[in-house]
Order: C-alpha cells, then structure tokens, then sequence
C-alpha cells in the first residue's frame, strides 16, 4: 500500500483545498450566480475525486489481500488462526495437506497437552497457557487418523473489541525430516565411535602379540637353539629342529595377524604405503593385485577416514581372492571434484548385488564404515562379471 500513499495524500489534499475555497467563495458572495457556477464545477470535481479516491483504495485493499493470500499460499510453514474454542478462522494450504484440518472444523490439541496435568483453572493448550513460550514440538493429530510430528510456535491477533477475545495464531512445520536426520547424524556417531572402540582394540591385541606372544616365543627359540647345539643324538637333533621350525612358523604367523589387526605402517608411512603393502602381501602367483593414485599429496586424507578406507580396501580384496577367485585386483585412490574416491575393481565370478548386499555381512560392514566418515558406498556386480566397490568420502 505504500506505494499508494503519496498519490492518495495529494487527492485528499487537493479535496480538501477545493472544499475550503468552495466555502470562502459562497461566504463572500453568495447571491453572485457566477460564484454559485463556479461552487457547483468545484463540488462535482471534488467528488469526482472522491469516487476516484475510493475505487484507488479499494483497488489498493484488493490488491494487497490477494498478495497477502498468495503470500500464505506460498509458504511453506503451515499457518493456522483459530478463535479460544479452537476453531479454525483461517488456515493456509501447507497446513492443510499437512493436517487435514479445513476451515470451520474444530482442530484438536497436540498429544502432549491432551494428557499433560494440570493446574486449578490452567488452559489445556500449553503454548496458549504459558505466555513466555514461543516455540515447542509434539504431535498433531491428523484428520484421517494418526499424528504428524511438528514444531509450533504461536502469536495472538489484538483482541475482538466486542468480545475482548484473542485469536491464536499457530505456524507448524513439519519436523519428521528434522529428526530422521538427526538420528542418521547420531548413527553415525555412534558407528563412528564403534569403530574407534574397535580399532584401539585391535590396536592393544596387536601389541600383546608383538611384544608378548611373539617375543616369548623367540625367546623359545634361542632356548631352544642353545639345546639343539649341546644335543649329541641325532634322533633329538632332528626332533628339536622340527620344533624349531614350528616355532618360526608360529612367529610369523603371529606377525601377520599383528598387522593384519593393526597396521602400524599406516600411521607411519600413510595410507597409499599401506595399501601397497598389503597388495604385495597378498598378491600371490595366481593373483595379481595393484594400486594405482592420482594424488600428490595425503593431505587430503584425514586419519580416521585412512583407517576407514584401509579397512574397506582390505575387507574388498580377501573377498575378490577368497570368494571371488579373482586373478586381478585394482585398487584405485583419486581426488575427485568435491570428494576422494576409493575404487576396488576384480575379475572374479561376481554375485547378485541387489540380493546378497542386504546379506552379506562384509558388505554391511563397509558400508558402516564409510558412513562413518560421512561417505557414499556402491557395489556393482552381476554372477560372472567380477564386483567393483566405489566409496566417496569428504577430503579431511
């Protein structure tokens, strides 16, 4: 309406001017027929003005309501206005594909306020019974049955001047979306945590076994060694030496499983080092694995997501070897447009992806992992056309 306003102000203006010399002209002569002519061309004009003030104002008044039903209509909140009896004065679209509720209908009270205790003479709607409150969330009853969760928040229309009554105003938004999100994020921290829980785990069992399974048994072994060497018979001779060569044995598999459970050299050297060398400890005659990197810089990485993609690549191979049969592995680290990209790719036999990666309890796991670090998984398989694993995780 404001740009109305000047334009209004000069006609009310000009009407009142052409009213005042109308009157000072019929007061200083009112027999001269001349003035009178000239009066009554004044009169007309002056309400030739009027007509046209009132049809700019009500062309003002109908314009700025339609914007201000447009504007209601547009909004993506949900805006109710009822009467103290809780009827329905007004409600705009969003609020109405999201309740139910149409105007004239009586809408109920959220779930909380329809068990929530009260006091002597209290009002049952908590928002309209304490004024400091201005926002709050709960469950509105839908009209075809069932609640939508939403956050509220109120104001009240000046009151009625015949009734002194305040309509309520009530904007609700959907916030199931909100929460969805909100539990993903806890999820998420959660798994995250577990796997922090899990790997310093793995750390500790890694160090046990380094520093005390395996040490002891080499310490059995130079006992054992000192023994062979004072022996005379060669009946025990040969007995000690197979025993030796058990022992050996059992050292060594005592240090893969060490770093098989931890991997020092990831934290050492960094994640790509890593990946290289558990391609070459697995790679055999029949398998050919390799790693292949477009970065310059690890930077990029940061230390909880190169434990998350170690994991993942390594979870991703013993399957293409052990399941798979796969005689080629690739596994590829990029820096993308936004994100850093993990690629596994075999040849082996493949499977169905869409039925076993709701089964698979490897799978799962990586997937857990990667959204751990706030990252995307894919599989893509088919029985006899090998599995390529992608994962998308933030840089940092």
């Amino acid at each position: 309406m404001r740009r109305w306003n000047r334009k209004i102000y000069l006609l009310i203006g000009s009407t009142i001017v052409q009213l005042l010399l109308m009157g000072i002209l019929w007061i200083a002569d009112p027999a001269n027929n001349v003035i009178k002519g000239f009066v009554a061309i004044l009169f007309l004009f002056s309400l030739m003005v009027v007509v046209f003030m009132v049809r700019e104002l009500r062309v003002v008044y109908r314009t700025d309501h339609e914007r201000l039903r447009e504007l209601f209509a547009l909004l993506g909140d949900g805006i109710v206005v009822m009467d103290p009896r809780r009827i329905i004065i007004f409600i705009n679209p969003s609020a109405e594909s999201l309740t139910g509720w149409k105007m004239g209908e009586t809408i109920p009270y959220c779930l909380y306020c329809q068990t929530r205790t009260l006091r002597a003479g209290e009002e049952r709607c908590l928002l309209a019974a304490e004024p400091y409150r201005h926002y709050f969330e709960s469950q509105l009853p839908k009209k075809t049955g069932g609640a939508v969760d939403v956050g509220m928040s109120r104001s009240f229309l000046t009151p009625n001047r015949i009734t002194n009554e305040r309509d309520m105003v009530i904007t609700i938004r959907d916030v199931t979306i909100a929460k969805q999100e909100e539990e993903l994020r806890i999820s998420r921290r959660l798994t995250h945590h577990a796997f922090e829980v899990r790997e310093e785990e793995r750390k500790r069992l890694s160090q046990d076994l380094h520093d005390g399974i395996s040490q002891t048994l080499y310490g059995i072994s130079l006992g054992m060694d000192h023994l062979a060497r004072r022996m005379k018979e060669d009946t025990h001779a040969k007995r000690m030496e197979q025993l030796q060569q058990q022992i050996h044995a059992c050292i060594d598999e005592v240090r893969v499983l060490s770093r098989s459970l931890y991997p020092t050299v990831l934290h050492e050297i960094g994640l790509l080092s890593a990946l290289r060398t558990m391609a070459e400890r697995l790679q055999t005659q029949r398998t050919l694995i390799t790693v292949m990197t477009d970065l310059t810089s690890e930077d990029l990485i940061s230390s909880a997501s190169s434990v998350h993609l170690y994991r993942i690549a390594q979870e991703a191979v013993h399957n293409a070897i052990q399941h798979g049969q796969a005689t080629i592995v690739m596994i590829a680290l990029s820096d993308g447009a936004k994100n850093l990209l993990l690629r596994i790719e075999d040849n082996g036999c493949g499977f169905d992806a869409s039925r076993t990666a709701s089964e698979g309890y490897g799978l799962r796991n990586m997937e857990e992992r990667a959204r751990a670090i706030g990252g995307n998984f894919q599989v893509k398989s088919s029985p006899g056309d090998g599995v390529v694993i992608e994962v998308s995780v933030p840089r940092g």
